[in-house]
């Protein structure tokens, strides 16, 4: 969790409204889905989720969805009162019946509504972009059906680029009823403060430079931010002066180091996908260009796979654009469904074509 969540009022009202009115009994009208490339600050928004929901009095649960492979592993993820089947033989949430079932596995549904029954409930799934299709059906079918019978449960989903196709092969209408909260890159102004209101909240002095620097090497990356944050803080010690050439120059060398690494893995992934000639030949496409449409990213991809000698029908290009989308490379941060293109990671472009092209 950063010390300071920069740049998503627009999220963390979206999340206090919602929190609010399941504690005062309100129908929510919708869950929330986070989604964007890594490092942009979805899990840590939901971690920020689960210290104002307690701050409300709420429990909250932040599930992994990758360590969700069957019904049971999620049930015995969520909060079971010690002796509540001794208290009470039965129960229900308006027409959800629970009944005790000893060391039966209980269903999903019959689970929340157990919880439901007694207190409201944030369930958070972290990288959902993996959750089981098969638990994940359940879910979503347990989840909309308490929501519309009015249950004080905030349901929310946090993915990459990817949860989109994702959800929509479970449960197409999910999408469409839910609210999305995209996580894009930050603003200089945002990207500024995320490292500047700490040092200020410690009375510590960052300077002007110092500052500059790492907001343009950062380029709106939240991750990237947090490294020159920590290296920056760290390179202080506890001096109030504003960070000298020697502190600057320590922390550039570490952030450099950790971007390339971080580079380097996923271009590892790119080609372990298959998919470098088609990451070289869309960067080609996006030189000086801040998105693309996605009737052009489709003629890049069908010009590469020509050029491959692979299919290059419809469907061989969205099989080839829907994975650059699940990895990140590029995204949709407007509807998610594929209107308008930009690149998930900045500089990652630049460092593929380096890497991809022939010396």
């Amino acid at each position: 969790m950063p010390p300071f969540l920069a740049g998503r009022e627009v999220q963390q009202r979206a999340v206090v409204n919602s929190l609010d009115s399941i504690r005062a009994a309100r129908m929510l009208e919708s869950d929330l889905v986070l989604f964007g490339p890594r490092g942009h600050g979805k899990t840590a928004m939901l971690l920020w989720i689960q210290a104002e929901a307690r701050a409300r009095g709420i429990e909250t649960v932040i599930v992994s969805a990758g360590t969700i492979d069957t019904e049971r592993d999620l049930v015995a993820r969520l909060p079971r009162p010690k002796k509540w089947t001794e208290r009470l033989g039965s129960i229900s949430w308006k027409g959800l019946e629970w009944k005790a079932s000893g060391r039966e596995a209980e269903p999903v549904d019959q689970a929340l509504a157990r919880h439901l029954r007694k207190a409201p409930l944030a369930l958070l799934i972290d990288e959902a972009h993996v959750l089981n299709a098969v638990v994940g059906r359940k879910l979503l079918s347990a989840v909309q059906e308490l929501r519309g019978q009015g249950a004080p449960l905030l349901f929310a989903l946090a993915g990459t680029p990817g949860l989109p196709d994702h959800l929509g092969a479970m449960q197409a209408a999910f999408w469409e009823r839910s609210q999305i909260l995209p996580f894009e890159r930050l603003e200089d102004r945002d990207s500024g403060a995320a490292i500047r209101v700490p040092f200020d909240a410690a009375d510590r002095t960052i300077g002007t430079d110092a500052l500059e620097k790492a907001v343009s090497e950062s380029q709106g990356h939240p991750y990237f931010l947090q490294i020159w944050g920590k290296a920056l803080w760290i390179g202080r010690g506890n001096a109030t002066e504003p960070v000298a050439a020697d502190d600057l120059r320590r922390a550039n060398e570490e952030f450099s180091l950790k971007r390339n690494r971080f580079y380097g893995l996923r271009y590892q992934e790119l080609a372990s996908l298959g998919l470098e000639a088609a990451a070289v030949a869309v960067a080609d496409a996006y030189a000086g260009r801040q998105q693309l449409r996605g009737s052009e990213i489709n003629d890049v991809l069908e010009e590469t796979l020509r050029r491959e000698g692979r299919p290059c029908d419809a469907e061989s290009v969205a099989a080839i654009r829907s994975k650059l989308v699940a990895v990140g490379y590029v995204w949709d941060p407007g509807s998610g469904l594929g209107s308008r293109y930009v690149p998930g990671i900045p500089g990652l472009m630049d460092f593929v074509l380096a890497s991809g092209r022939p010396a």
